[in-house]
């Protein structure tokens, strides 16, 4: 991924190349190929739009957070669900036109606010809070052990993976589904962001696995951005990574106190961002999970990583099910209880899937703070404690 190719291909196939030379960038470029990736990325009238962080209190209202949290952690990405930071137009466009991996040395060297800089892989992983040593690199052939189609078919009950045409909302595990948008809205950033593609499904897969592999965020993050330099249509999303970059040591600049546009669109995966991808609908209940159109009811389980039994009558309330409410004797309702998860045997060689605990179950949340969209009123509910828990479902 040289800097001569990455400007060649920017440069060939730009429609707007034609319309003339672009107005000259707020920063000084150093040299012609960075003034010409400059050109190609602000043509065709792309924008740059906020990158969407996870925010926590959204997620724990809705009972994922600690299931999303596991995911992360098993590929020792967890600080990474913590960071959440503006995009900047101006330093996001500087990265991108001047950034220069070098995959031998494993640096990569780019431009900010007019000087050149250097930073090592490890260093950027470590920023982004990410492991440094041991890890999964994007140039590296998909483990042995990996087969796209029968991971989905696990997870979906679908019968084989397509990458241009399986959605995100096929995924029937609300943690998985939810820990997937997250990564569509950070590294893997794009606007369609209801597909799934082949390298974000295994992303999905180590981390339902155990001690499995660690993706190796640099490499990724890197051929994301020199997509991003020659996609010749659809707005740029990674500026939030690039804050992080700049903002932390080595480099700690302080782009807040400087006058930069900030990216328009929301900076967080909160519960509007969830309602209008029409992940979330609100009930009398609160927020709850859709999956097939239908809301539903996060009920305790015990193991996150089991998907089995993968029938969704098991494990879901139906929509109609009663909300909680006092009842005359003022007995509680009962709740609802999974299944006993059932171990596979091994099968086709493939590596069964890991079973491990989720830390506690939560309270099921009131309808507000989590977000400023109005919601239906709650009965009221005397022990909300004792009658109705949520906690994450397989």
């Amino acid at each position: 991924m040289s800097k001569r190719a990455k400007t060649g291909t920017g440069a060939t196939s730009s429609k707007g190349g034609s319309k003339g030379k672009s107005k000259d960038p707020p920063f000084r470029l150093l040299n012609r190929e960075d003034r010409k990736t400059y050109d190609f990325l602000v043509s065709n009238k792309r924008q740059v739009k906020s990158t969407k962080f996870l925010h926590r209190e959204s997620f724990a209202s809705l009972g994922v957070l600690d299931g999303v949290q596991a995911l992360f952690n098993n590929i020792e990405w967890g600080q990474f669900l913590h960071n959440r930071v503006a995009t900047y137009v101006e330093p996001t466009l500087e990265f991108l036109a001047t950034f220069n991996p070098e995959e031998e040395a494993q640096t990569v060297t780019f431009q900010m606010l007019g000087e050149k800089r250097s930073l090592p892989h490890r260093v950027v992983n470590a920023l982004m809070g990410a492991p440094v040593d041991n890890l999964y690199y994007q140039q590296d052939p998909w483990p042995g052990n990996f087969n796209e189609h029968y991971f989905w078919q696990q997870i979906t009950n679908e019968p084989q993976y397509s990458s241009p045409s399986s959605k995100d909302s096929s995924i029937i595990h609300s943690c998985l589904r939810l820990a997937h948008r997250v990564l569509t809205c950070t590294i893997f950033t794009r606007s369609e962001v209801g597909h799934i593609s082949k390298a974000e499904l295994f992303f999905l897969w180590c981390m339902t696995r155990e001690n499995g592999p660690r993706p190796d965020f640099a490499s990724f993050f890197f051929t994301k951005c020199y997509n991003l330099t020659t996609m010749d249509k659809g707005d740029i999303f990674i500026g939030g990574l690039i804050t992080l970059i700049a903002s932390r040591p080595p480099l700690q600049l302080h782009l807040s106190t400087l006058p930069f546009e900030k990216a328009s669109g929301p900076s967080s995966l909160d519960g509007n961002a969830l309602r209008r991808m029409q992940l979330i609908r609100y009930s009398v209940v609160g927020p709850m999970p859709i999956l097939d159109n239908q809301p539903y009811l996060i009920l305790p389980h015990e193991y996150i990583g089991s998907f089995e039994p993968t029938d969704p009558d098991q494990w879901i309330i139906p929509s109609d099910y009663p909300p909680p409410v006092d009842d005359e004797d003022d007995q509680f309702q009962p709740v609802q209880q999974f299944a006993e998860p059932r171990f596979q045997q091994q099968q086709g060689g493939y590596e069964v899937p890991p079973y491990f605990p989720l830390r506690s179950l939560t309270n099921l949340p009131q309808c507000s703070p989590w977000c400023s969209v109005s919601t239906p009123k709650r009965k009221r509910i005397r022990e909300p404690s004792k009658m109705w828990r949520v906690a994450l479902i397989d």
